[in-house]
């Protein structure tokens, strides 16, 4: 039903950068600043290889699964065909409860650097809750009048995105110096600092899934879905790693440390300070490229969920003209704009960073069931044993293992308000359970009452 409700608009070139762009959201602006403050240059680059690995795991998964259940919903999808309705409903909630909410973050960092360019929106409430939730509708409408019009604004921005990064790596790369990035592990920035590096890489990685969220409208997704998640991840691995490498030679480690707007002070040393605010304009266009690509993610998780009765049945409507899940995309846009008026408020500004972090660990629970998910649909040997099950699930069981290692190294605190997060949608699947089984048993009454008696 689904194939033929949505419209098939997104072709390879699209679903890659629905990935890249994902992923490329506003922290690369600030991680090699961020970085410098946790780790020397050593560590970082192994947190990079390790965090790098790890997603590179579990992009593996989700291309393979992809392009086995080409269906909207990615993940959830694949929970759901792996271990039932209850775990692909927990997927569901997860992905979706933290992709609203982080949907917020993203809008607030776009207001956060446009504030660099007019103050006004920082010193004041009024004007900065309804510049962002300007941005917040604009951008829905655009997802709502269809996903190849969507795709091609989320394609352009991130191919700028792309070449301004490449841009800065050029310039970087001439003016390397080695001895910014030496001793490697420096005194109080040894080895022992990866940890701590590699529990802000990790979070650069969330969005590899993206082309298998969106699977009902890739064209040819058995081919599109696999090749779109590796092109997708290996072009934002490759663009991290260079990034933050000529950043660490570009400019001395304290000075960087120190830095809060490390791309800007490093082309400005080299460019002269007016490069600043053109820096601050091309972010601001490169975090709208991923309020598109997650505003149309977060619609179909919620999509796919309503239309196998998980969600109510209102998230699974599609408009008649442009064939987007529109119902879907403006309770989540709706939901958002709630908490950028919860943000705008004193009272909750201190608790917001928090909510954040607690979105984004959402993501890591999904990630861990959907390597697992893998290994539970492969197709069985007759003569297994543990040595052949970790042969043919070895891939998927490292991309499980580093899902589980990431989860722990978010902290006990976050990690139990996670599990909380998880348990308050059960009586949401309860509820939407029993409806389901009520609505198939009325239906089957209502088709017995109407089928005419046979005399014999």
């Amino acid at each position: 039903m689904e194939q033929a409700q949505l419209k098939k608009g997104i072709g390879l070139l699209m679903a890659t950068a629905l990935v890249t762009g994902n992923m490329m959201g506003s922290g690369i602006f600030m991680l090699p600043a961020t970085l410098a403050q946790k780790a020397g240059p050593g560590s970082i680059m192994l947190a990079w290889i390790l965090t790098g690995l790890g997603s590179i795991f579990l992009a593996l998964s989700f291309a393979k699964l992809g392009s086995q259940y080409p269906r909207t919903g990615g993940p959830y999808e694949f929970s759901r065909q792996a271990f039932g309705n209850f775990t692909g409903f927990l997927n569901a909630w997860l992905y979706w409860n933290g992709s609203w909410i982080g949907n917020v973050a993203v809008i607030i960092a776009i207001a956060s650097y446009t504030g660099g360019l007019f103050p006004v929106l920082a010193s004041n409430h009024l004007i900065g809750f309804l510049f962002t939730s300007i941005i917040l509708w604009v951008f829905t409408g655009i997802n709502i009048l269809g996903v190849r019009l969507a795709g091609k604004v989320q394609t352009a921005i991130t191919v700028f995105e792309i070449l301004l990064f490449v841009g800065f790596i050029v310039i970087a790369a001439v003016h390397f110096n080695g001895a910014n990035i030496t001793p490697l592990f420096p005194h109080n920035k040894g080895l022992g600092t990866m940890s701590g590096a590699a529990s802000s890489t990790l979070w650069a990685f969330i969005g590899l899934e993206s082309a298998t969220v969106a699977a009902g409208e890739i064209k040819n997704p058995e081919r599109n879905i696999r090749r779109s998640t590796i092109l997708g991840i290996s072009i934002a691995t490759l663009m991290y790693m260079a990034i933050n490498v000529f950043a660490m030679g570009a400019m001395n480690p304290t000075h960087l440390a120190q830095s809060s707007a490390p791309i800007s002070d490093i082309l400005s040393q080299f460019m002269g300070n007016g490069i600043g605010k053109v820096i601050t304009v091309a972010a601001v266009i490169s975090i709208l490229g991923t309020t598109v690509g997650w505003l149309l993610s977060t619609a179909r998780i919620a999509f796919a969920a309503g239309e196998d009765g998980m969600f109510p049945k209102a998230f699974a409507k599609v408009h008649r003209k442009y064939r987007t899940p529109h119902i879907a995309l403006i309770i989540g846009s709706v939901l958002a704009n709630i908490l950028l008026l919860m943000n705008y408020t004193r009272s909750f500004n201190s608790a917001f960073s928090f909510v954040m972090l607690l979105a984004t660990l959402s993501y890591l629970p999904v990630y861990a069931f959907t390597a697992a998910s893998e290994i539970m649909l492969m197709k069985s040997t007759k003569t297994l044993n543990l040595f052949t099950f970790i042969k043919v699930s070895f891939i998927s069981l490292l991309g499980f293992i580093y899902a589980g290692w990431a989860i722990y190294g978010s902290g006990a605190q976050t990690v139990m308000y996670g599990f909380l997060l998880m348990l308050a949608g059960v009586p949401f699947y309860l509820y939407m359970n029993h409806k389901r089984l009520s609505e198939a048993t009325s239906i089957g009454t209502n088709h017995d009452s109407a089928a005419p008696s046979t005399v014999h």
